[in-house]
C-alpha cells in the first residue's frame, strides 16, 4: 500500500520544489534528508531518514531507519540537512527532525526547512535560532518560506538532545494500571485517542454479552500498542499480533507490552498491512478469532480497501473484526469486499464496524 501521501511529499508541491532546489547541487555523500522523502532534483544517493516501512519501497536514497539509533548517531560532518515538516505528526516531531539535521551537520553546514507561513514557519524559525543561533528566510514562494540556518559555534547540543529524546507518558482509565510510553512521530502521541477508547468500550461490551474469549487476536494499525495490550489483559489466554508500519511506534509498542506485563503474549510486527507469512508461531493465517483495527483517517480509499483485503486470509471461520472509523463508507465496502458480513454501530462521534466471516 505504498503511496507518496504516506510521506506527505509531492514533487509538484512548491514547498518541496523550494527544498529540492536548495540542496540539488549538494554532494550526496554529505547530504541528509530528514524524514522528507526523495527530494526532486537531488543527485546520487544521500542518506535519508525514514519513519515508515512504506517509505523504503522504491527509495532512491540510502535508507537510515528511524529505529536504528546507531546509524542515526553515525550521521556527522554533513554539509546540508533538509527537513520537510509533517504537520499531521505534530510540532514536536518537526522540532526533533530539525534537531537531528542540526546534529548531523559539520562546521559551516546548512540546515534547510521549507514550511508554509500558516503551518508554523515562525515557530520553526525560532527553534532553528535556538538550535544554531541564526536563521534566514532565503526564498518565498506561494505561501512557503525556505528557511536556512548555519551551524557555527552557537550550536546548542543539549537542546537538540532534548528534542530528539522527548518522550510522553500516557495514562488512561481505559487501560487501568498501564503507562504507555510515546514519542514524537507516532499517532496520538500525547494521549489515548477517542476512537481507540470507543473501540475498547464497544468490544468489551460485546465480549461480555457473548462470552467471547478469543485465543488469537490481531491489532492492525497498532500504533504504540494500546489495543494489543488491552486485548492481552482482557483475554488472559490470548496471543496478540500487533501490526504497525511506523518504526518508532513499533519499537514503543513492544516496550509498552513488556512494561504492561504482557510482552510474552504480544508479538509486534513491522509491516504495511497484514504480512503474508506469520512472524510468530502463536498465530497463523486462518486462525484469528478477533481483529481490532483503528485505520489511519487520512488513508486513500484504495489503501483502506487493500488493508481490509489483507485481513481475509488471517481470519478464522466465525471470526470477528471490529474497526473504528469516522463513518462507514469505504471501510464498510472494504470489509464486505474481503468477504465479511458487516454491521455498523454508532459510538458517539464514531462508527464501529463489526465484520464477521462465516
Amino acid at each position: 500500500m505504498v503511496r507518496r501521501m504516506s510521506e506527505g511529499l509531492h514533487d509538484d508541491d512548491p514547498g518541496v520544489q523550494l527544498l529540492g532546489r536548495a540542496v540539488a547541487s549538494a554532494d550526496p555523500d554529505r547530504l541528509v534528508l530528514v524524514h522528507c522523502g526523495d527530494l526532486p532534483g537531488v543527485r546520487g544517493r544521500p542518506a535519508r531518514l525514514v519513519l515508515d516501512v512504506r517509505e523504503c519501497d522504491g527509495a532512491r536514497s540510502r535508507i537510515v531507519r528511524a529505529d536504528d539509533d546507531a546509524a542515526i548517531a553515525a550521521l556527522s560532518g554533513m554539509q546540508h540537512a533538509a527537513v520537510w515538516p509533517r504537520a499531521h505528526l505534530g510540532k514536536d516531531f518537526s522540532f526533533a527532525c530539525l534537531a537531528l539535521g542540526a546534529r548531523a551537520l559539520g562546521p559551516g553546514g546548512k540546515l534547510w526547512c521549507s514550511v508554509r507561513k500558516a503551518k508554523g514557519a515562525e515557530s520553526l524559525g525560532d527553534f532553528m535560532v535556538a538550535l544554531l543561533g541564526n536563521v534566514d528566510v532565503v526564498e518565498r514562494a506561494q505561501g512557503y518560506r525556505l528557511l536556512c540556518s548555519v551551524r557555527e559555534d552557537g550550536f546548542d547540543a543539549a537542546r537538540a538532545a532534548e528534542a530528539i529524546g522527548l518522550r510522553h507518558e500516557i495514562r488512561d482509565d481505559a487501560l487501568p494500571g498501564v503507562v504507555l510510553q510515546s514519542a514524537p512521530g507516532v499517532f496520538s502521541r500525547r494521549g489515548l485517542d477517542d476512537g481507540t477508547r470507543a473501540l475498547i468500550e464497544h468490544v468489551a461490551a460485546w465480549s461480555e454479552a457473548t462470552g467471547a474469549a478469543p485465543r488469537r487476536v490481531v491489532d492492525l494499525c497498532a500504533g504504540i500498542g494500546p489495543l494489543a495490550i488491552w486485548a492481552a489483559r482482557r483475554f488472559p489466554t490470548a496471543h496478540v499480533l500487533a501490526v504497525e508500519s511506523n518504526m518508532i511506534a513499533t519499537r514503543l509498542a513492544a516496550d509498552n507490552a513488556t512494561a504492561a506485563g504482557v510482552g510474552e503474549r504480544v508479538h509486534v510486527a513491522l509491516h504495511d498491512g497484514m504480512p503474508t507469512v506469520s512472524p510468530t508461531g502463536s498465530i497463523a493465517p486462518g486462525t484469528v478469532e478477533l481483529a481490532l483495527v483503528n485505520p489511519p483517517t487520512h488513508a486513500a480509499a484504495e489503501d483502506l480497501v487493500a488493508l481490509f483485503a489483507g485481513m481475509r486470509p488471517w481470519m478464522a471461520p466465525g471470526g470477528s473484526a471490529f474497526a473504528v472509523v469516522s463513518r462507514g463508507g469505504v471501510s464498510t465496502r472494504g470489509l464486505k469486499a474481503a468477504g465479511a458480513a458487516v454491521e455498523e454501530h454508532r459510538a458517539g462521534a464514531y462508527t464501529i464496524l463489526h465484520g464477521r466471516w462465516a
